[in-house]
């Protein structure tokens, strides 16, 4: 399926000819160079900021807990070996070797160029939605710096009658005053209390009633909420600064941003594990149940887990790696950024499951009630436990600053993911650091205008819809499958082999070839759709629903469109046209001296100065033998 060496040669050597006489008109007009990471390290830190995001902390948790506890590992660690870290490593791979964003990188194959314009719809879906988690955490942050925590009472202007908090009783009643016809001065009346509805916790009142201010579905859109406004306006002026700079910048940022949110964790684990009731938790999420292995769901949510946590198929790991030099060893890299997350999901479950077995000691509730996952276990379940403990206000605000932290990292580098399309197309304009200030600005303010339809009353279902059908589920299993097929089967494995070993020095093994052709593909036996429910008493109604589908086509149909575009309007025959589709267009440093059967050979003088707007060092390991 694969296109033949020889024709990759000969599309390649038409399109850079004459190399010595145009040297010095390209030199003329030069575009300010493409940025790369300072150190290795900053790239390192930037995706592992990037990767550990809020799944790690909400997600992982509650499904190992679900899904019989430490046995949950068992099919965790086979989808992290057969199926995710070769996926991970070939999208960093694929980055860092094309040098350009998720649209550009997937010229490499041409027919699957779709994939790279579903991952920028995919990473746009991401920008609007994601950072509403962080104004959500920063209004928590805000309102904690009191005495009082504002959800840890009933009576205030936004609680109901059926309020109720730990300590008071279940039963929620009012008093009612009724009095014969003609008394209406209290001296014949009868006074009585009538039950007003099952309680409900004063931790559910304020996130419903008080910050999202909540309507009675999608339907109602309502008015915006001041409050969840002025934190999504802060939200992106904090991304902003964190990105107008380029990747030079943000990766000294995130030496704060990804090193503080294990510092916080660290510090609730030490405070969570000496509180009481904290080794039940702990028991709860790690004991072991091995016979919830023989059930599907459990291997469903391990595979699925895992790919959603370090984002495969979203792009944003592709465009990071892309900043990277074409020399950097990303197989290590990969496999070290991976390992951290996943070590990071274990660690968030031991620190978020200790303060839950102390909160079920306190309210005396099983665990299994108050253990929960998503926005559920972030503003509720969590919020509910430490109204118990000591300096409550102290240690709500270490836990959003942790959510801050988290979100941010995963936001600005899904921007920055987003922003490389427009900056790679246009580099001539937007490499120059003035420009690329302004186009950040402009961005950021046309996501934040679109991120105010989910700050209104009605906005947290929106949410909800875009995080269900646009970057989640259905959407990355399909972008995951179809990356396989791509990378391993049309480009070929063995060819993308010598890509990793021109720029890592050496071969790899054969299990990333033989995960990336078999196990990986397999990832499309995960699909399952389930329609979406808000809660309990909210389903939402077919016409959502139906736009839900639309969001998803909206990404992955670009894959069928863009392949039978390029089929189409390439001329020749069917066969020839085939060829010409699933032939790579590559650069000329990007051909692999080990393809003995092309008819370009390298000098040593076009491999050190190919393309001044990506430039890259030769190292001790390339010399012009290799190349002449």
């Amino acid at each position: 399926m694969a296109a033949s060496l020889q024709e990759i040669t000969k599309l390649k050597v038409d399109d850079a000819t004459n190399f010595e006489s145009g040297q010095q008109k390209d030199n003329e007009r030069v575009s300010p160079r493409r940025a790369t990471w300072t150190t290795q390290f900053d790239f390192i830190m930037a995706s592992v900021a990037c990767a550990v995001g809020l799944g790690n902390i909400w997600r992982f948790p509650y499904l190992c807990y679900k899904n019989g506890g430490g046995a949950f590992l068992v099919p965790y660690v086979l989808s992290f070996l057969l199926v995710a870290a070769p996926s991970f490593l070939a999208e960093i791979s694929l980055g860092q070797y094309m040098s350009s964003g998720v649209v550009g990188a997937w010229k490499m194959i041409p027919v699957f160029q779709g994939l790279g314009f579903a991952s920028q719809v995919i990473l746009l879906y991401t920008n609007v939605y994601y950072i509403i988690v962080v104004a959500w955490a920063l209004y928590y942050i805000a309102v904690s710096f009191t005495s009082q925590l504002p959800w840890a009472t009933c009576g205030n202007s936004w609680n109901s009658e059926r309020c109720y908090v730990t300590g008071m009783s279940l039963e929620r009643t009012k008093l009612v005053t009724n009095c014969s016809a003609g008394y209406q001065n209290g001296t014949n009346c009868d006074t009585y209390n009538v039950t007003v509805g099952p309680p409900v916790d004063a931790v559910v009142e304020y996130w419903e009633r008080r910050v999202l201010n909540m309507s009675n579905g999608i339907q109602e859109p309502g008015s915006l909420v001041p409050g969840l406004t002025v934190a999504l306006l802060v939200a992106w002026v904090l991304v902003y600064l964190c990105i107008c700079r380029g990747v030079r910048w943000t990766g000294k940022i995130v030496y704060f941003t990804g090193i503080a949110p294990y510092v916080l964790l660290l510090v609730i684990f030490i405070r969570g594990v000496t509180l009481k009731g904290a080794s039940t938790g702990l028991i709860y999420y790690l004991k072991p149940d091995f016979s919830r292995l023989a059930e599907a769901q459990v291997w469903i949510d391990g595979g699925t887990q895992i790919l959603y946590s370090i984002g495969i198929g979203q792009g944003y790991m592709l465009a990071l790696g892309s900043y990277s030099k074409f020399k950097t060893n990303c197989i290590r890299n990969g496999l070290v950024i991976i390992c951290i997350n996943s070590v990071t999901s274990i660690f968030g479950g031991l620190a978020v499951f200790s303060i839950l077995g102390f909160m079920s000691y306190e309210t005396q509730v099983p665990i299994e009630k108050v253990a929960t996952q998503g926005p559920g276990l972030v503003f509720l379940a969590y919020p509910k436990a430490v109204t118990q403990m000591p300096l409550s206000p102290l240690w709500s605000v270490l836990f959003f600053l942790t959510i801050l932290f988290v979100g941010l990292d995963s936001e600005f580098a899904s921007v920055e993911a987003a922003l490389t399309t427009f900056l790679d197309r246009f580099p001539s304009v937007l490499y120059k650091p003035r420009n690329r200030m302004i186009f950040v600005a402009v961005y950021c303010v046309a996501c934040f205008l679109i991120g105010l339809t989910m700050v209104t009353q009605g906005g947290v279902y929106l949410f909800r819809l875009i995080d269900y059908y646009c970057v989640s589920g259905l959407v990355l299993l399909a972008m995951a499958f179809c990356e396989a097929i791509a990378i391993a089967w049309v480009f070929g494995a063995d060819r993308f082999y010598d890509v990793l070993e021109m720029m890592v020095g050496y071969r790899s093994g054969p299990w990333l070839k033989f995960s990336l052709k078999f196990f990986a593909p397999l990832i499309v036996m995960l699909l399952r759709y389930k329609p979406l429910t808000f809660s309990e008493t909210y389903e939402y109604p077919t016409g959502a629903t139906v736009f839900g589908f639309i969001l998803t086509l909206s990404s992955i149909a670009c894959v069928p469109i863009t392949a039978i575009y390029h089929v189409v309007t390439t001329t020749g025959s069917l066969k020839q046209r085939l060829i010409k589709v699933t032939t790579p267009a590559l650069k000329k440093h990007q051909i692999s001296p080990l393809w003995k059967d092309t008819d370009y050979r390298w000098t040593l003088k076009e491999y050190k100065y190919h393309d001044a707007n990506n430039p890259f060092s030769i190292d001790d390991e390339i010399n012009s033998t290799s190349m002449d």
